[in-house]
């Protein structure tokens, strides 16, 4: 394979030491599969911000992405579904359309190496045990309530978007499978740290299920919560076998308790703290690495203005302004804080970033603030920032990048009609608050 000419670094402020280790975006090819020239071209716009970490989420409730020779039928099955939900909300529709894709294993270990000549390494994930309708799909044997009621329930990856109750049940069957899955993960990517996903696993199908209940009281395992932290961790003990160690999503703090059955992550776990502060400061006096990525300055996918023109609104408003008020390590952190913080991360969620245009809206010209924070800290000072702009904006055009206008959206950018459900910020804060109410300990 020939690797091409790095692409010239943007015209930020990038100059000495950078600030965090982990300069990362994390982008979801799960929902929106990417072909692999995209893919490329992602990874010389992140080399040309100055960033180091891609992390592909390869799995989630709509589709699967990974070639898993053990499991053919993972990427057949699993990486295909006959539409896709078409804006957010309860007023979205269908749109009729299949979608499909899949990496073989020998093109995903040709991207690692073209990812490794720009300085960029991969970080696979598997979302295990929540997100799992795409692997049931194909393997139903592998969910609560015996093979008959999972194939009633799921005929094929969920075409609509959103947490799905469907998760994976805890039988030892269950859990060698995922392991086989990671050690054909672990033979493409040379990655140390691995994804293990545990995020928004809904525990109701297991609360309600015999056999989930009767396992648990033989494991000793007091809740759901700790039944989770319990398969997580088989997972983890079974990576650091492979000499990886794991990147999970804060809610695998839930239920892992070293004064509880369930015996505590490995410390060298890094945990990616999406739902504010909470997750870090806990992960950080446990003794882990974080990675701050919290959505409400760090997820691309949220809407960038209130006006009515922003197409699909989703989330709180996360303009370019907000990104570089990004503080990562504010002055309030608690003691030691600092020290554990391995780096900062940008969420790419793509449900409804259905082509490269509407991603390279979604994401620039906001990676060129987060690429400052990530090198220097945050936050930047807005109007230096803003003297950089005009020359970076250029730059973006002459790199044939599709980015929102200042100003707002073009008329070809927008998306009317297509309905949203945007929300304000006291109203994401005071879920955030509910959401992370166990790990405030």
């Amino acid at each position: 394979m020939s690797i091409a000419p790095l692409a010239p670094r943007a015209p930020l402020d990038l100059d000495g030491d950078p600030r965090f280790g982990w300069r990362g975006v994390m982008l979801d090819v799960a929902r929106r599969f990417r072909p692999l020239p995209e893919l490329r071209r992602f990874i010389d716009l992140l080399a040309a911000h100055g960033l180091n970490v891609l992390q592909l989420h390869l799995t989630d409730d709509q589709g699967w992405r990974f070639e898993v020779r053990a499991y053919p039928r993972l990427a057949e099955v699993g990486g295909r579904r006959s539409a896709s939900q078409v804006g957010h909300g309860p007023s979205a529709t269908l749109d009729g359309v299949p979608h499909q894709g899949a990496y073989s294993q020998a093109e995903l270990r040709e991207l690692v190496a073209y990812a490794a000549a720009r300085g960029i390494r991969l970080v696979p994930e598997i979302d295990v045990p929540g997100h799992a309708q795409s692997i049931l799909a194909a393997h139903p044997e592998f969910g609560v309530g015996g093979v008959e009621a999972v194939r009633a329930r799921v005929a094929e990856p969920w075409t609509r978007f959103g947490i799905s109750d469907e998760v994976l049940n805890v039988e030892e069957s269950t859990v060698a499978f995922v392991c086989t899955v990671f050690d054909e993960l672990c033979d493409v990517f040379d990655s140390d740290v691995v994804g293990i996903g545990g995020d928004e696993a809904q525990k109701r199908r297991w609360r309600d299920d015999p056999r989930t209940q009767e396992l648990m009281a033989e494991r000793g395992l007091a809740d759901e919560d700790e039944l989770q932290a319990w398969f997580l961790g088989r997972v983890a003990a079974h990576l650091a076998g492979r000499g990886r160690r794991v990147i999970g999503w804060d809610e695998m703090l839930e239920g892992a308790d070293a004064a509880a059955a369930v015996p505590p992550l490995p410390s060298d776990a890094v945990v990616a703290s999406w739902r504010g502060p909470v997750g870090a400061e806990l992960g950080a006096r446990l003794g882990h690495d974080v990675v701050l990525c919290p959505d409400l300055w760090t997820y691309f996918d949220y809407r960038q203005s209130d006006a009515a023109e922003e197409p699909i609104p989703v989330g709180t408003v996360l303009s370019l302004e907000d990104v570089a008020a990004f503080d990562p390590v504010p002055d309030s952190a608690p003691d030691g804080f600092a020290e554990r913080v391995a780096g900062v991360q940008a969420n790419v969620w793509t449900e409804h970033l259905d082509t490269r245009d509407r991603l390279d809206y979604a994401v620039f010209p906001r990676l060129g603030a987060f690429a400052e924070v990530a090198w220097n800290g945050g936050p930047l000072d807005w109007g230096s920032f803003a003297t950089r702009l005009p020359a970076y904006l250029s730059w973006l055009a002459e790199q044939g990048v599709d980015y929102r206008p200042l100003e707002g959206p073009r008329p070809d950018q927008q998306r009317p009609g297509v309905p949203g459900v945007p929300r304000s910020r006291e109203e994401r804060l005071a879920e955030l608050a509910r959401l992370t109410a166990s790990l405030a300990r």
